[in-house]
């Protein structure tokens, strides 16, 4: 009995390391998968972040960022995502004039600033270094954003207040009027008959 019981227990212990380092190493393939995602990203955004510094058109492409922020939302550690991310969204308003006015930096120069600032953070995140800070200018950028989209946000109202009050001044189209049509009335049945019944000789 005790041999059986023994036996039991040698089973039991060996089904649980056997699940248990299964598991383990399922955890640990996933884990190196998702890093193996996270550096492919990084690369890729590398090479759209180039292109985009290095391109001849003054705003940026609205495909590339749309894929740059797809693989951004890939890079696992949480601060270069963020930082990546802000890169992708300042791109994307840089050509705004609000922006240009208030921040002094036209839309081509803020672009290669933000790409060469964006390609600091993903070159520190692939070696494992201390993230960069952001120029003085990418701050100066960062910092007038939400002025100039509220500026924008009311110049947008205010042109649909504008036309709207337009319309409303315009005086109302004049209607053609409309024309009646007019019953013909004929003869009394028996007024006919009087008629064809005395003809005129």
């Amino acid at each position: 009995m005790n041999e059986f019981l023994l036996v039991l227990a040698g089973g039991a212990v060996s089904l649980v390391t056997s699940a248990t380092v299964t598991w383990l190493q399922g955890r640990y393939a996933r884990k190196a998968e998702t890093r193996a995602a996270s550096h492919t990203a990084t690369r890729q955004l590398t090479r759209l972040l180039i292109a985009q510094r290095d391109a001849a058109e003054e705003a940026p492409s609205t495909a590339a960022l749309a894929e740059a922020e797809l693989l951004a939302a890939t890079i696992t550690a949480r601060r270069p995502r963020e930082a990546v991310q802000e890169v992708i969204r300042l791109l994307r308003e840089c050509t705004m004039p609000e922006l240009e006015q208030l921040s002094g930096v036209p839309a081509q120069q803020a672009r290669q600033l933000l790409c060469d600032y964006g390609l600091a953070v993903l070159g520190a995140h692939l070696r494992g270094d201390r993230l960069p800070q952001p120029p003085e200018t990418v701050r100066n950028i960062r910092r007038v954003e939400e002025e100039a989209l509220k500026i924008r946000a009311g110049g947008v109202s205010e042109a649909s207040a504008e036309s709207a009050e337009s319309g409303a001044d315009e005086p109302p189209a004049e209607t053609a009027p409309k024309i009646t049509s007019r019953k013909v009335r004929t003869k009394p049945r028996t007024t006919r008959r009087a008629a064809e019944a005395d003809p005129l000789d």
